[in-house]
């Protein structure tokens, strides 16, 4: 049994899937509260990129399960909720089809973390995603 779910970072090159074997019912939330941390870095894709997985994982780098990562297998592992893609080119975020900005994916999720607004100032809030 598991919460099962796959984050799958893609850029024009290649497509990173963390997978994660507990995340699945926290996922939107979670992957929220990775990009909040990595905006600082937008425009730089391999620090964003390590910081949204470091701060996905979490305090599990040391477990032996729990984890796993693919490189450029799109189907990652086993999916138990939709998919969900974080294009680190055009920063944005696609949720089985839908496809908006990053800061929007984080402005919507952030109220379901409380999450503060500092580098969300210009973005107004989504109706829905």
């Amino acid at each position: 049994m598991g919460a099962r779910t796959n984050f799958h970072f893609k850029t024009n090159e290649d497509t990173l899937t963390l997978y994660s074997h507990w995340g699945g019912e926290e996922r939107k939330q979670d992957l929220a509260r990775a990009m909040y941390a990595a905006l600082p870095r937008k425009g730089d894709k391999p620090y964003a990129l390590r910081i949204m997985v470091s701060q996905l994982i979490g305090t599990s780098w040391d477990n032996e399960t729990g984890y796993g990562l693919f490189v450029n297998e799109p189907a990652g592992a086993e999916e138990s909720y939709g998919h969900l893609e974080i294009n680190l080119d055009n920063w944005t975020v696609t949720d089985d089809g839908n496809t908006v900005s990053i800061e929007h994916f984080i402005r919507y999720n952030s109220d379901l973390v409380a999450l503060p607004k500092k580098y969300l100032t210009s973005v107004p809030d989504p109706a829905i995603i």
